[in-house]
């Protein structure tokens, strides 16, 4: 039985561009296969089966509401982040 149940109803979907790790990457790709949806909807399920029940999360989220209608804040500079090889045309 698979932890993420398919589809049931469509949500507005809006486009938000970010780096897995490959193997984060592969699993999320063979677990859309495995349910037969798209990579997009089995990211946004567990989204919803992990931070949307993070108490703490919510409290903070619910303390901050302009902070969810904004666009993400760069993080810190951190180990990992960005190789040196990674560069913009």
């Amino acid at each position: 039985m698979s932890l993420i149940k398919p589809r049931t109803h469509r949500v507005e979907i809006v486009r938000h561009i970010c780096r897995l790790q490959e193997p984060n990457r592969d699993a999320v790709v063979d677990y859309a296969r495995f349910i037969d949806d798209s990579v997009d909807y089995v990211l946004n399920q567990l989204i919803d089966c992990t931070l949307l029940k993070d108490r703490d999360f919510l409290a903070w989220r619910a303390a901050h509401p302009a902070a969810s209608q904004s666009e993400p804040t760069a993080p810190a500079a951190r180990n990992g982040s960005r190789s040196s090889s990674e560069t913009h045309a």
